[in-house]
Formats: C-alpha cells, sequence, structure tokens
C-alpha cells in the first residue's frame, strides 16, 4: 500500500485540518483517528470543522488565513469535498515547505493566490487506488487522512503524483475580486461571529480610498478605518482585519444584519480615484 512507503520524518510535523463536517456526527473523529494510528506522534490541530456544509469559498478563506500561522513543514488538510467520489483530482500545493491537500474544486485558490513563496502543484489521485475498501461517500477519512498522515511521516508529493501547473487547478470567481481607479467588485468569503463580513480582497488593495462606500448593494458611506474603535458605535466602515484581508464591520454591531449580506454576494465599492 503507497502510504507505508514514507520514510519516518526527523521530527514530528504537524497536521492542521479544515472540514465541514461539524462535530455532532463522529466523521471528524474517525478522520482523527486514522491519523493517530498512523501518524501517531503528529500534532493535530483544528482550524474548523465548522465550515458551512459545502462552502468551498469559506474554507479557502480559512486556509488562505491559516496555512502561514503552522509550522514551516506543516501539512494542511482541507476537506469540503462536495464532489466525493467522482473523478475530480485530489491536489497537494507545497508553498515553500508547508504542503495543503484538498479537493480540486477551487478551495486552494486563495491560498495559491496570496501565496508568499513559489508554489508547487501535485496531482494525488492516485492515492484512491490504493488496495484497502474505500468509502464512496467518505474519502476523508479513507484517503486523505491516511495521505496527511503520510506526508507527515516524510513522504514527497513528487513521489506519489505528477506535478501539475498551478494554473490548471480549479478556480472559481470569488478569489479573484476585480479591481479599478475607483472601484472594486468582490464577494463575502465569510462572517464571523460579530457579523463582520470578511472580502476576498487583501488587506492593502485599496490603498487608503476616500468617500468610500458601498453601492451594491446599496450600503452608503463606509469610514476606511484601521480598529473597530475607530468608527462611532453603530457606524460601518471598511478596515483591515485581522485574517489578512478586507471586512465590512459596524463598531458593536452586526454588519452582516445591517446590510442584509450573506456568504457569496457580491459586493461592489466605489470611492473617489
Amino acid at each position: 500500500m503507497i502510504f507505508t512507503a514514507a520514510k519516518k520524518a526527523t521530527k514530528p510535523r504537524t497536521i492542521g485540518l479544515i472540514t465541514d463536517f461539524g462535530l455532532t456526527d463522529p466523521y471528524v473523529g474517525q478522520m482523527k483517528a486514522v491519523l493517530a494510528k498512523k501518524a501517531p506522534h503528529c500534532p493535530v490541530v483544528d482550524i474548523s470543522h465548522n465550515v458551512e456544509p459545502f462552502n468551498v469559498a469559506q474554507a479557502g478563506f480559512f486556509l488562505a488565513a491559516s496555512y502561514v500561522h503552522f509550522p514551516e513543514d506543516a501539512v494542511i488538510l482541507a476537506v469540503v469535498d462536495p464532489g466525493v467520489g467522482t473523478s475530480r483530482k485530489i491536489v497537494g500545493a507545497q508553498i515553500g515547505d508547508r504542503l495543503l491537500v484538498a479537493p480540486d474544486n477551487g478551495l486552494l485558490g486563495l491560498a495559491l493566490k496570496n501565496a508568499w513563496a513559489e508554489v508547487r502543484a501535485f496531482d494525488l489521485s492516485r492515492a484512491v487506488d490504493a488496495p484497502k475498501k474505500v468509502s464512496h461517500t467518505f474519502h476523508g477519512r479513507d484517503v486523505f487522512s491516511p495521505l496527511a498522515a503520510w506526508f507527515a511521516l516524510g513522504g514527497r508529493p513528487e513521489n506519489l503524483g505528477e506535478e501539475m501547473d498551478p494554473a490548471d487547478m480549479v478556480t472559481h470567481n470569488w478569489s479573484e475580486p476585480h479591481i479599478s481607479d475607483d472601484r472594486a467588485r468582490c464577494h463575502v468569503l465569510h462572517i464571523d461571529r460579530f457579523g463582520n463580513c470578511v472580502l476576498n480582497l487583501e488587506a492593502g488593495s485599496l490603498g487608503t480610498p476616500s468617500n468610500l462606500a458601498m453601492v451594491s448593494p446599496s450600503g452608503g458611506p463606509l469610514a476606511y478605518a484601521t480598529r473597530y474603535a475607530d468608527m462611532p458605535e453603530g457606524d460601518p466602515g471598511l478596515l483591515e482585519g485581522s485574517q489578512g484581508f478586507l471586512e465590512i464591520a459596524v463598531n458593536q454591531r452586526s454588519a452582516a444584519k445591517r446590510f442584509g449580506l450573506s456568504m457569496g454576494d457580491e459586493i461592489e465599492l466605489a470611492w473617489e480615484g
């Protein structure tokens, strides 16, 4: 079986997990049981298992915002996989020495767009051909977890799959905003528990715009703020959030409720050029 061929790593590598499985069902526990059996000395960090079901964009944001905080040789596994059991690929993206593993459904797009180091991509799909029984509906446990353990123990992606052009991986429009001199069209990637609406705009990508407004959906003027406290309580603004992306916020209120926004909504911002 291919996963037994990895050379043991000189030190335990950290494994990060992102899924939309929640914690009510046994799915996350079964994935972590496989990791514990196959890579017992490798720490496992739960980034989030509360991705909205099937929400690849939200998972992509969690991944892009989180992987840089892991040790440099970490393996980050993201399984939000509406196409499980189909011919969709399994891919790995090596950014520096960190390895991101996910289904090829656009989940890696935001991380690759904002990558700070050289990216190498690999088609890891033949991992499904391992001679044990594989569920057609739960590759997270039967394919992705053994694969992550194999990498955490020193396996190299080039020894498992063919290298591919990162540009050939699936992408979606939510990973690529459209910015002109005085307008930006973007998408809501995530709404946090405070109601802040995280956009697919990198921090700093608009400079310091003046007379900023949300024109679609109609929302009116937005302050461009450095911190929440820079906005009077109840007032809206756009600021650089802690996750490296711009977010629409209302000081001590929910911006999502204020503007009727949901994840995936398209936003148009305008300012004086």
